[in-house]
C-alpha cells in the first residue's frame, strides 16, 4: 500500500508541475498584455486614419501596442515607476485616444 501512495503522490506532484508549466507557457505565447521591466523600441498609432506614426518605447503584441510614456524615481518603495498605455489604434476608420494601462515598479529607469 505504502508503495502505491508513493507512486500517486509522484503522479499527483508530475500532473501538479505541468499544469504549472502550461499556465506560464500559455501566458508567454498568448497575446496578452502585460506591465513589465523592459522595453523595445516600437512604433505606435501606424494605421492609416489614425495619428501620425511615432516610435516608442514598449512591446507589441497580436491584438495591439503597449508603450512605456515615463519612468519616475520612487523613494518610498524605493524603485522607478513604469507608465504604460494601449495604443488604441482605431485603423482606417480614426485613432482612439490611448489608455491608462498600468505601472510597475523596477529596479532600473526606462
Amino acid at each position: 500500500m505504502k508503495r502505491n501512495l508513493r507512486r500517486w503522490g509522484a503522479l499527483g506532484t508530475a500532473a501538479v508541475s505541468l499544469a504549472g508549466a502550461m499556465v506560464v507557457t500559455g501566458g508567454a505565447t498568448a497575446a496578452h498584455a502585460d506591465a513589465r521591466c523592459s522595453a523595445g523600441s516600437i512604433y505606435i498609432n501606424d494605421s492609416p486614419g489614425g495619428d501620425p506614426k511615432t516610435a516608442a518605447r514598449g512591446h507589441s503584441h497580436d491584438t495591439g501596442n503597449h508603450y512605456v510614456t515615463d519612468s519616475k524615481w520612487s523613494f518610498q518603495p524605493w524603485g522607478y515607476y513604469w507608465y504604460w498605455y494601449a495604443d488604441n489604434d482605431g485603423g482606417s476608420d480614426g485613432d482612439t485616444k490611448d489608455t491608462f494601462y498600468g505601472s510597475i515598479l523596477c529596479d532600473h529607469p526606462l
